[in-house]
């Protein structure tokens, strides 16, 4: 998988104790540092819009969460508890000991489980569209017997992609945004090509079934004790949704929000679940003030 051009010179690859190969973009410097976390069937090229105007004031950090992308795929319990663990084994590998974190989808879910552990360790907490209170999921939602055969459901809809054009295949990707064929013309080329590679990964799709199968018992043991915590946490929050979001509705944007005294939400219109890739300016200008008055400078680890 190639990277995204405007990534391509902060490409890296970083061997964890466990001996995961986890793929990541790192800005490098000396700036506060910043790990950006990705959604289900995505990857770590969501962020290439807005990567460099972070990396001109941050250390950017973005890995291919294991099972997507470019990092180890190899069969185990995906899901957010893992991840939380290797978003913490990174920064200890990198040496740093507060980071921002900005999370999109499962990747912010991911962003808010670890801040609700590690909360000495998060500087900042950047939450787009995605939570650990989501309590309004699509209307399209699997029914029980779909869920009971998901398994045969995912494998027949990804033989039916495969058998078809590139452009059916592009047109999966059009629920993520309000409005796809908005994107620039360069960026949708990228997705065209991007959405194909996916769709032939096989490591990956059974990666994010096993995201997708265990994502209902995560919300109702691990993520309610660990949603409690939120009206206590002292971490500075910013709650960011895309008006439009067909995949997780707008009306969890508010109650996450709410839940934590001092959390800033701002809902932006005209985006989709993707607001990094579909209104990168809008973004920022909601973005940028938060990360300069809530992300502490870099200090050391002690002990």
């Amino acid at each position: 998988m190639p990277c995204a051009p405007a990534l391509a010179a902060f490409q890296r690859t970083i061997s964890l104790p466990d001996r995961t190969e986890l793929f990541l973009y790192d800005s490098a410097g000396d700036g506060p540092p910043l790990i950006l976390l990705h959604g289900l069937q995505d990857e770590a090229d969501t962020w290439r819009r807005i990567f460099g105007a972070l990396s001109a004031r941050y250390r950017v950090i973005a890995p291919d969460l294991p099972g997507f992308g470019r990092s180890d795929k190899r069969p185990r319990g995906y899901g957010v508890p893992l991840y939380s663990g290797v978003v913490m084994a990174l920064a200890a590998e990198l040496g740093i000991p507060r980071f921002g974190l900005i999370g999109n989808s499962l990747g912010a879910i991911t962003a808010d489980a670890i801040a609700a552990q590690y909360a000495d360790r998060v500087s900042a907490l950047v939450l787009l569209n995605g939570s650990l209170l989501i309590t309004r999921p699509p209307a399209s939602r699997l029914s029980l017997i779909q869920r009971l055969f998901l398994g045969y459901y995912d494998r027949k809809y990804f033989q039916a992609l495969r058998a078809g054009p590139p452009e059916a295949v592009f047109e999966t990707l059009r629920p993520y945004y309000a409005d796809l064929d908005a994107l620039p013309s360069a960026d949708r080329t990228f997705l065209v090509e991007r959405v194909v590679a996916r769709v032939w990964d096989e490591p990956q799709r059974l990666a994010a079934l096993t995201i997708q199968k265990g994502s209902l018992p995560y919300f109702l043991t691990a993520g309610r004790r660990l949603s409690a915590r939120i009206p206590s946490l002292p971490v500075p929050t910013l709650v960011v949704w895309g008006a439009s979001d067909n995949i997780f509705p707008v009306a969890n944007a508010r109650p996450r929000a709410a839940a934590q005294p001092g959390a800033r939400l701002e809902i932006l219109p005209g985006v989709g679940h993707l607001p990094q890739q579909e209104l990168p300016d809008l973004l920022l200008r909601a973005l940028l003030p938060f990360l300069e008055s809530a992300v502490a400078p870099v200090g050391a680890i002690t002990s």
